[in-house]
């Protein structure tokens, strides 16, 4: 692997395509590039995110254990980019250091040897970020949806073992949905920003309880809230008193042109002890679908850990919630 002046970088494992090309991260230019790759590879795998421009700024600008200028790859084919992957390092709360691999690429582009070349060059990157990083158990990580049947047959002959799984769920909005209300003594809150530490906060607490739990830092917290789409009008917040029992972190996702809100998501649900097993985390599962319907929506979906312990997956099915997807979370050891 070497870099050239120009930023493009040769890797040894490429594969014999025309006009192929690897290069680092130019700046502001690419990212409405990098975010139509990525949107075209989610869409390949069914995966209803949109991803923009403004967002994946916002993340360049604070990068959380990773260097935009070094860990992220762009692959092109006569100058045109088809594929994209960036490395970053996490510590689970067991000590081990997981170095995140994300790679996106275009659904033609796929089964023809770019998924082991792109793969071996972040693990190369990865290296570099554990070698300054002493006295932890390093592992490899890439969470991919099973139907990308081209990058699985290459983690698993690289060594790579399926460690958890992973569901992505569904629901049509049509007809009558249930109901479910508020345990007594909670009320429901708009929220104002002096109140998005303590949501924040709240949230991190809950997902101690997670597998596979990595610890968040006053960064994230800063990536977080300054999310261009970020809308705490589409979050629902119980409180009691001046505490925060629970709360539904809603996102609703836009078309490729951005032009019209076409689903609804539940990216974060989470009760704190103190107020679980009260019908709190039905309440909010139920409340989200109702506010995605009033907003014209006509789709439901979130994502679940398959083997969550707190019952999860059938709270969300009992919902009417159905898998349509399954990812594996993939690790080797370093």
């Amino acid at each position: 692997m070497s870099t050239l002046t120009t930023g493009l970088v040769v890797l040894p494992e490429a594969p014999a395509i025309p006009g192929l090309a690897f290069r680092l991260f130019f700046g502001a230019a690419d990212l409405p590039i990098i975010a139509a790759v990525m949107n075209a590879s989610l869409a390949a795998d069914r995966n209803g995110e949109r991803i923009t421009a403004e967002g994946l700024a916002n993340t360049f600008a604070h990068p959380v254990h990773w260097d935009p200028q070094q860990d992220a790859l762009l692959v092109e084919v006569n100058g045109t980019l088809i594929g994209y992957a960036h490395t970053e390092w996490r510590e689970e709360d067991d000590g081990a250091c997981l170095h995140l691999i994300h790679l996106h690429l275009a659904p033609e582009r796929r089964g023809r040897g770019l998924e082991l070349a792109m793969q071996r060059y972040m693990e190369r990157r990865a290296r570099v970020a554990a070698a300054s990083l002493n006295g932890v158990r390093h592992l490899f990580a890439s969470m991919v949806p099973e139907t990308w049947h081209a990058r699985v047959e290459m983690l698993l002959a690289q060594g790579y073992t399926p460690v958890r799984y992973f569901f992505e769920m569904q629901r049509p909005l049509d007809g009558d949905l249930p109901e479910a209300p508020l345990p007594a003594g909670l009320a429901w809150r708009p929220q104002r920003p002096e109140h998005y530490r303590a949501i924040w906060e709240a949230g991190e607490e809950c997902f101690h309880d997670q597998w596979g739990h990595v610890a968040l830092s006053d960064e994230d917290y800063n990536v977080w809230v300054a999310t261009p789409d970020l809308d705490p009008s589409q979050w629902l917040v119980a409180w009691d008193g001046d505490q925060v029992a629970g709360a539904a972190i809603n996102v609703i996702h836009k078309s490729e042109c951005g032009e019209r809100d076409i689903w609804g998501e539940t990216d974060d649900l989470f009760v704190r002890r103190p107020w679980r097993r009260r019908g709190l985390g039905r309440a909010l599962l139920v409340g989200s679908l109702h506010l995605f319907k009033a907003r014209g929506l006509t789709t439901a979906g979130l994502g679940v850990d398959a083997e969550n312990l707190s019952g999860a997956l059938r709270l969300y099915e009992s919902v009417g919630f159905r898998p349509y997807q399954r990812l594996a979370s993939y690790r080797k050891p370093m």
